[in-house]
């Protein structure tokens, strides 16, 4: 990403979180207000499709995520690639979900300069057990058990160095920029609001 890219954006959100906490709600609420998101994950589909994974497991999308990261050897890759897209596209109000290592956080605020903002999602674990295993989205896990698993590698948990790193990704979210989303989601919407009005300025 060349030099002069930092100058289109006004704001650039890095967005991270647990598994089901809350992110892409997040996104999407933004989206209502102006602002364009675009996730790590999507790069990654896209990824998949170019190799015939039209519909890809969730496995299947971390075994390419952390190809890219390997390979590339930059943890930032995928991140660096949706700034990209975003910044080709002439957007200046960003949202960049699915942030999954220290990184990738890292990385973007090199680039976004003092645009950047890294904002975190948490909520209890068996809060977004529930909600995971009520989507059932499809390659979603199906059991409690399952849930666990999933949550232990999001988080880090065996991880290799360009593996997901959650927890430690949210370890360098500023205290106030972190919300643990146990509310309803009046709550949530109602904080987001206040957060975007102290930093869209």
């Amino acid at each position: 990403m060349s030099g002069e890219e930092p100058g289109k954006f006004r704001l650039v959100i890095g967005l991270t979180g647990l598994k089901a906490a809350g992110k892409d709600e997040f996104a999407r609420y933004l989206v209502q207000r102006g602002f364009t998101a675009r996730s790590c994950s999507d790069e990654i589909r896209e990824e998949a499709v170019l190799r015939g994974q039209e519909q890809p497991m969730t496995r299947d999308l971390i075994e390419i995520g952390n190809w890219g990261r390997e390979t590339s050897g930059d943890v930032a890759y995928w991140a660096k690639r949706v700034l990209v897209t975003l910044a080709t596209q002439g957007h200046e109000l960003v949202v960049v979900n699915g942030l999954r290592h220290p990184d990738e956080a890292t990385g973007l605020a090199a680039i976004a300069g003092p645009t950047f903002n890294l904002v975190g999602i948490t909520a209890p674990t068996l809060e977004r057990a529930h909600r995971l295993l009520s989507r059932a989205r499809l390659g979603d896990p199906t059991s409690l058990e399952d849930f666990i698993r999933l949550d232990d590698t999001d988080r880090g948990l065996g991880q290799p160095w360009f593996g997901q790193q959650v927890d430690r990704t949210l370890a360098l979210v500023p205290w106030d920029n972190l919300y643990c989303n146990r509310g309803t989601l009046a709550d949530y919407h109602a904080w987001i609001d206040s957060w975007i009005e102290q930093h869209l300025v």
